[in-house]
């Protein structure tokens, strides 16, 4: 072996002695020739431009005979190979050729024609073996050229004979320094043998001091360093063991589940979380098959994982496997996780097996789902916002038409006797314009734009109030029950609004009920807190009051649930309803700063639950309006754009015994409150007019009358309204369409007040 070792660097050293001194051989020949061509390039170039001037005189006195003689003569050079004169198209006037250097050159006639450079300028090249040189014959114009040749033969016998000469003097050296080699390298050659020796018995020896026979300085550096590092490997061993200890324990306590398989997908390790979600300790899990220990939701499920697992043995690249799955342990509980899987590549970088690292996100997908839920009953609010936005968009003119209807009709009620079919067909126009107000203010309801006069109530007394009349909408069949809260505190409502609430859920309660029913009503103080939000979107947290209506009715599925609130919506027949009852509750509610939901199963009834706001205040009693209109001799200054409201209300005002000018713009009434010499007690204006509001009318007309009274109208929403008109709660304010009693109650209100 140590005689193989020795030929081996000997050769080695031979031959790569050997290919430098080609190398060089190589390199200096083709240095010699590069210096040859270059001198042969300069003086081509000399003798093509000397050639170009001698041919341009020939050209000019029309002697080609002289000018072939003259060429003639410069191809006896031993390296030009031809030398062709011609015109500028290209057109030969000479052509002088030699096959090989060393032949004699001649004329030759075979072509007449060669393709010339574009452009009259010099121009030298190298084509294979020849050196090509291209010289324009210029006499004040361009005359043609002269194209000379030379071959490159010598240049490269040149270089051969370089590279030959360095050869031979190489195989000299090789044979020399193969000698020297043999010479020099036999006494390292011992010492590597003891060296070897060394080693041999320091890898019998793991760990321990080894010596070896002094007398070469470089291996008793290399003995001192081997037995050095073979106390070091033995501590990184050490070392190591005690790394791999400290790994497992990490892997232990890292925070996701950790399972590792080789190959053939068999369970390799497991950590203490992959042991608490598969419900498998690592010991009963080794050597199993995967599909064994993870268990997924369904079959196919683990397939779709399984197949992305491969592609990761296939690319050999981690891979976060999309979505969430569902993993179910040994002892059946049920977990939502995430994994990713990446390839395990050993030392050598062949693929060892598979890690799939599994996170566990129930906590994180419950919360994502109360998330999705919010959105969805924030996307209903906004869709019962914007139908609300139209339902007062229309409430202006509709009002107006439905306070023309209702005034007349009780006009013409004043002029008629108490029976009769005109009587009766009047009071039936006036039930029909009524009961369409009803339905705009159940329009505003379920907008939150209904302009409302909200009281501190106790809702026990007032829903105590009204069971005889929810006894008379439910009937007789059906049992209602009513269970007041404790010491139940109050809230901030309209009374009308709460009235509106219960008659709403009380019929709607009935029509769920099929035959004998019951529907239970009862009150109950609670405190809502932060955690209340993931269910109850838009809640302020703190003290409410819960209103509770619960029917055993027929229920509704979950679709229907979806939609229960949206305006026009409705699962009763045709004519049986209009859609707008519960979305009247949804609105009333949220403009009273409240919260409405609702718990239904098919067959197993419904339950409403209204929250509103607590409030430590004492209770307003509600005022009902007198029977008869009661009228009054003072003065009104009556603003209105509308020509028909405009008449309606001097004709009502006018027989109620009041004094009326009317305007039909702010314009008008200005200038009849001018005239300082008539009296004016009260200015009834509409809200939003053209050119200015009612509010800026008052201001201006107070300006002047200090002791004037004012009262508005408006049939626009309250949103409306406070954008345009700036009012605050205290102004005294009437909602369109008004009937003569509400208008006399409030002329008499306003009058009377500060």
């Amino acid at each position: 072996m140590l005689k193989r070792l020795e030929v081996k660097i000997i050769v080695s050293l031979a031959l790569i002695l050997a290919v430098m001194i080609a190398v060089y051989g190589w390199w200096t020949g083709s240095r010699q020739q590069s210096v040859y061509i270059q001198a042969l390039s300069d003086n081509l170039r000399v003798l093509s431009h000397s050639h170009a001037h001698d041919a341009a005189t020939f050209i000019v006195t029309q002697e080609y005979a002289g000018l072939e003689s003259h060429m003639m003569n410069a191809a006896s050079m031993p390296e030009v190979l031809s030398i062709q004169v011609a015109e500028p198209d290209g057109h030969l006037l000479c052509n002088i050729q030699r096959s090989s250097r060393g032949i004699h050159p001649t004329l030759s006639y075979k072509i007449t024609h060669i393709a010339v450079p574009g452009r009259p300028e010099p121009d030298l090249r190298r084509e294979g073996d020849q050196l090509v040189s291209w010289a324009p014959i210029l006499a004040g114009t361009h005359l043609g050229w002269v194209r000379m040749a030379l071959t490159l033969k010598t240049a490269n016998e040149l270089q051969v004979a370089t590279w030959k000469s360095s050869l031979q003097i190489g195989a000299l050296w090789i044979l020399v320094g193969t000698l020297l080699m043999i010479i020099v390298v036999k006494r390292p050659l011992r010492a590597i043998r003891e060296l070897s020796q060394f080693a041999q018995e320091l890898q019998d020896r793991k760990g321990a001091q080894v010596s070896v026979r002094r007398g070469v300085y470089e291996i008793d550096l290399l003995a001192d360093a081997l037995n050095h590092s073979s106390t070091q490997l033995r501590d990184a061993e050490q070392r190591l063991l005690a790394e791999q200890e400290r790994l497992t324990v990490t892997l232990q306590s890292i925070g996701d589940g950790v399972i590792a398989t080789d190959t053939g997908n068999r369970v390799m390790l497991l950590n203490q979380i992959a042991e608490q979600l598969t419900g498998w300790s690592e010991e009963e899990a080794k050597g199993k098959e995967l599909g064994q220990v993870l268990k997924l939701g369904t079959d196919t499920e683990y397939a779709e994982v399984m197949t992305q697992l491969g592609s990761v043995l296939e690319a050999r690249r981690t891979l976060e496997l999309p979505g969430q799955h569902h993993i179910v342990s040994k002892s059946g509980a049920l977990r939502t996780v995430t994994a990713n899987g990446a390839p395990i590549i050993d030392s050598l970088g062949q693929l060892a097996g598979t890690v799939l690292v599994i996170r566990d996100v129930t906590e994180k997908a419950e919360i994502e789902a109360e998330k999705r839920e919010l959105a969805q009953q924030l996307a209903q609010s906004q869709k019962m916002e914007a139908v609300g936005q139209l339902a007062g968009g229309v409430a202006h003119d509709f009002n107006n038409m439905l306070g023309v209807i209702i005034g007349h009709a009780e006009l013409a009620l004043l002029r008629t006797g108490t029976s009769g079919e005109m009587h009766d067909r009047l009071r039936e126009i006036l039930d029909a314009a009524t009961r369409s107000a009803d339905i705009t203010k159940q329009l505003l309801a379920f907008s939150r734009q209904q302009h409302a006069e909200p009281k501190v109530l106790d809702l026990n007394e007032t829903i105590a109030r009204m069971l005889k009349m929810l006894h008379r909408l439910i009937g007789e069949d059906i049992d209602l029950s009513w269970s007041p809260g404790f010491n139940v505190s109050k809230v901030r409502i309209d009374p009308s609004q709460l009235d509106q609430i219960m008659a709403n859920l009380c019929v709607n309660a009935r029509d769920a009920i099929a035959g004998v029913g019951n529907i239970s009503i009862y009150t109950e103080n609670i405190t809502l807190s932060d955690h209340d939000k993931a269910r109850i979107a838009d809640l302020v947290p703190g003290e409410h009051v819960m209103l509770v209506v619960a029917d055993s009715g027929a229920g509704m599925s979950r679709e229907v649930m979806d939609r229960v609130f949206e305006p026009f919506y409705t699962t009763k027949a045709l004519g049986r309803g209009t859609g707008l009852g519960l979305a009247t509750v949804f609105g009333i509610v949220k403009q009273n700063g409240g919260h409405i939901e609702v718990q239904s199963e098919p067959g197993r009834g419904a339950t409403f639950r209204i929250y509103l706001p607590a409030i430590q205040e004492a209770t307003e009693e509600r005022t009902l309006e007198k029977e008869k209109p009661v009228g009054g001799t003072e003065t009104v200054l009556l603003v209105e754009d509308e020509p028909a409201i405009m008449d309606i209300g001097t004709t009502i005002l006018t027989q109620l015994g009041y004094t009326v000018y009317p305007a039909s713009s702010p314009e008008q009434a200005i200038a009849i409150a001018d005239d300082m010499g008539r009296e004016i007690d009260l200015l009834l204006t509409d809200v939003i007019m053209p050119g200015m509001n009612g509010k800026d009318l008052s201001e201006q007309l107070l300006a002047n009358r200090p002791q004037l009274k004012c009262l508005f109208m408006s049939g626009y929403t309250a949103d409306v309204i406070a954008e345009r008109g700036k009012f605050n709660a205290d102004m005294c304010f009437l909602q369109k369409p008004f009937t003569m009693q509400s208008l006399a109650a409030k002329v008499r209100e306003a009058l009377a007040g500060d």
